[in-house]
């Protein structure tokens, strides 16, 4: 059986882990086991959802804004609430940042669609916070971007019950401007630590841009 956090067996190869430290003026990236950068971004494939107001959340709507997503249900005791609000906190943290969090999203995607209606979705997400958004979509389309990220869940439907487990990763997963898989969260996930680092990566980012 699968555990709730299952995520550490497909973070091998040659990525790059990170953290920072100042150097001077000029911020580095270090070794770190809450960042797992990737030095060669992933370039996402085609998918489509429906978000909490039965509109199509597609690759496009990635584009443009630094996006952390994290697959989950509503229905979770545990971990999906303990993110979310930790999530939230970091959202605080980026938006009192001095580049705001005009261009940051945060996105739940539920691996439960059998339960997770568009109007439970957005119930739930605002609970946390009122920016974020709550998606999900078939089998299918969430095995498609699943299988991008690396994000591993199953769901026990059991016949004749509505309370029946789904398994999936504690990971959170940080999608860049140009919709490619730049990074991920590994738990145990901290606000402060979260956002600290993705203020980094994203200086860093613009630095390049320039």
């Amino acid at each position: 059986m699968m555990t709730a956090v299952v995520l550490a067996a497909m973070l091998g190869g040659t990525w790059l882990a990170a953290v920072y430290r100042e150097n001077g003026s000029q911020a580095v990236f270090l070794p770190d086991r809450v960042m797992t950068l990737f030095p060669a971004p992933k370039p996402l494939a085609a998918f489509a959802f429906t978000d909490q107001e039965n509109r199509v959340f597609d690759l496009s709507r990635l584009k443009g804004k630094w996006s952390f997503l994290f697959f989950g249900y509503t229905h979770c005791p545990d971990i999906c609430p303990t993110t979310l609000a930790t999530l939230a906190r970091a959202r605080e943290n980026i938006a009192k940042s001095a580049a705001g969090a005009k261009d940051v999203q945060f996105v739940f995607i539920s691996v439960d669609p059998n339960r997770d209606t568009a109007g439970k979705l957005g119930q739930y997400v605002a609970y946390f916070d009122a920016t974020f958004l709550g998606v999900t979509g078939g089998d299918a389309q969430l095995g498609n971007l699943a299988g991008q990220l690396g994000a591993v869940y199953q769901v026990e439907v059991k016949p004749g019950t509505e309370n029946y487990p789904v398994y999936h990763t504690a990971a959170v997963f940080l999608v860049d401007p140009q919709a490619r898989y730049r990074a991920v969260f590994a738990p145990p996930l901290d606000a402060e630590g979260i956002s600290r680092r993705f203020e980094v990566l994203r200086q860093l980012e613009g630095r390049k841009a320039a």
